[in-house]
């Protein structure tokens, strides 16, 4: 088995100090009230008769621009549907009628001085009503009413204050120190519309159910905990490694209230035989140096279909995968314990996350290709043993991936994925890396 790069397409973004004047972002210490992610708004200063700021400027700079804006909290809701006004084009006149939603963190500074990184951003869910008849859009926006948000959000003031720290954020104007509430389920990452359900998902807990009509959030949905109930009282058989876990499992879920699996918020449809593919990880393998990693198969009225447990020696990281028509993929984002950013986030100076950092040990990305119908695989290769990409790259989303034969009748597979360089990936900056790429692989099997 081989792997190599089919073609890669380089990005750059202009760095900020390039900016025009009247681009550049106030100072912090002239804005009174707490944000995040250098949010401002264009100086209206005069640019010649005719012209916009923006019209000096090219679209590489403007797309810098439009970038801060991702991160403005919304304060309100749209809890009645409104109807949209077009300002520019139309909707085609054959264009199906239907509901696009769409997840995402929506609120990023509390009343209190304190401030969130966007993955930690309460989830704000909005609905387009797409009407093709009357080729109209009505629009509808309601923040997911988790445990969390219903704690850091007064309705009656409509006041927040931020009480969790998250994974990836440290309160400056809430308790740090000895402050355990760590898994913050926001529900912000991603939507699923399944088995007559809706679902926003979050990397690390349950899903939270939406009604769709009203955006009313109905609670958390049980996707994988009664899946894996047959599988909690499994024997350590001596192993170090299970008996570590067996003395974590009770902290991270007593004290810091971790899932004993944590659902990843992608997902996979598979539209060739109807079924939905989730994936979970281990809690305490983010401490130990081992990934277990279960496969969860749902027809289309949520029924399990088949459920796998995959066990790898290595230490990663995984935010998203692959599947083709005998495969799951997982990329290997290498990781290791951070003994300094672990003091630190333990005193609430720095970030949870940081308790973690990349482990470019290694000078090749392993590739696992993990049996998805094991009983019916011709093949005798060793799954355990990853396929070793070029270079040191952590992947961070998959675009496909897909079986192909060539001449020789040789299974061939092929991904399309976005990676950067491990040298360029911090999980403090998560948001000021420096994307390389997007990475074509094909893997060939002999």
């Amino acid at each position: 088995m081989q792997a190599k790069p089919c073609h890669v397409l380089p990005t750059d973004f202009p760095s900020p100090i390039k900016l025009p004047r009247f681009h550049r972002i106030p100072s912090p210490a002239k804005i009174k009230i707490p944000r995040v992610a250098s949010i401002s708004t264009p100086d209206s200063t005069s640019h010649g008769p005719g012209r916009t700021a923006l019209e000096t400027v090219d679209d590489s700079v403007a797309a810098f621009w439009d970038y801060q804006f991702l991160f403005v909290s919304q304060r309100s809701e749209t809890a009645e549907a409104e109807t949209l006004r077009v300002i520019d084009g139309a909707i085609p006149s054959d264009f199906p009628s239907g509901t696009y939603y769409l997840t995402g963190p929506g609120l990023f500074a509390d009343d209190h001085g304190s401030t969130v990184h966007p993955l930690d951003g309460h989830g704000y869910l909005r609905a387009f009503r797409i009407d093709g008849v009357s080729r109209e859009v009505k629009f509808m926006a309601r923040y997911v009413r988790t445990e969390a948000q219903v704690e850091e959000h007064d309705p009656e003031t409509n006041s927040w204050r931020f009480t969790h720290r998250g994974p990836f954020s440290v309160l400056k104007g809430g308790k740090r120190l000895g402050n355990v509430k760590v898994m913050k389920n926001v529900a912000n990452t991603s939507v699923l519309r399944w088995g007559g359900k809706l679902l926003c998902l979050w990397e690390g807990g349950d899903p939270y159910e939406i009604e769709p009509g009203t955006l009313d959030t109905t609670g958390r949905f049980d996707m994988i905990d009664g899946c894996d109930s047959l599988m909690d009282n499994r024997s350590n058989c001596g192993d170090p490694w299970d008996i570590a876990a067996g003395l974590l499992k009770p902290i991270l879920h007593g004290v810091f209230k971790m899932p004993p699996k944590r659902l990843l918020s992608h997902y996979k449809i598979d539209a060739k035989s109807h079924r939905l593919i989730t994936t979970s990880c281990n809690a305490e393998d983010m401490l130990l140096p081992r990934s277990n990693f279960t496969f969860y198969e749902y027809d289309e009225n949520f029924k399990l279909l088949q459920r796998q447990e995959f066990s790898i020696p290595d230490h990663l990281m995984i935010h998203d995968w692959a599947f083709t028509d005998t495969h799951y993929i997982l990329f290997a984002n290498r990781i290791k314990l951070d003994v300094i950013g672990s003091m630190a986030a333990v005193c609430g100076l720095s970030p949870m996350i940081s308790a973690l950092s990349v482990n470019p040990s290694k000078s090749t990305s392993p590739i696992y290709l993990l049996p998805r119908f094991p009983g019916k695989s011709s093949s005798n290769r060793n799954w355990r043993v990853p396929v070793e990409a070029p270079s040191s790259m952590w992947l961070l989303h998959v675009g496909n991936a897909y079986e192909a034969k060539d001449v020789n009748g040789n299974l061939q597979i092929q991904i399309h994925a976005s990676i950067c360089s491990y040298q360029w990936f911090n999980f403090k900056k998560l948001f000021g890396g420096c994307f390389l790429s997007t990475y074509y692989l094909r893997l060939s099997r002999k």
